[in-house]
């Protein structure tokens, strides 16, 4: 497991504990690689930033059931696809 995974997991476990500002700071993180995906596939403009929002609260709202088996970057950017 690389470091940054290990951070990541250390802040997903306090996000589930209700750590607003640990879930911020994977938010901030993974902004951009969420960012680049969704406008790659639909373009700059409010729907890719609807999409980059919407990658986030399903993912807020998938938190007790994250597993981990893939690492959040890559977690994060299926959703993202997935709603493009």
């Amino acid at each position: 497991m690389s470091e940054r995974e290990s951070t990541d997991t250390a802040f997903i476990d306090r996000a589930r504990e209700g750590d607003e500002t640990a879930f911020r700071v994977l938010v901030e993180r993974y902004e951009p690689q969420v960012a680049a995906t969704v406008v790659g596939m639909l373009g700059p403009g409010d729907e890719a930033d609807d999409v980059g929002q919407e990658t986030f609260v399903r993912f807020y709202r998938a938190l007790a059931k994250f597993r981990g088996d893939a690492a959040l970057g890559t977690y994060l950017t299926r959703i993202a696809m997935n709603l493009s």
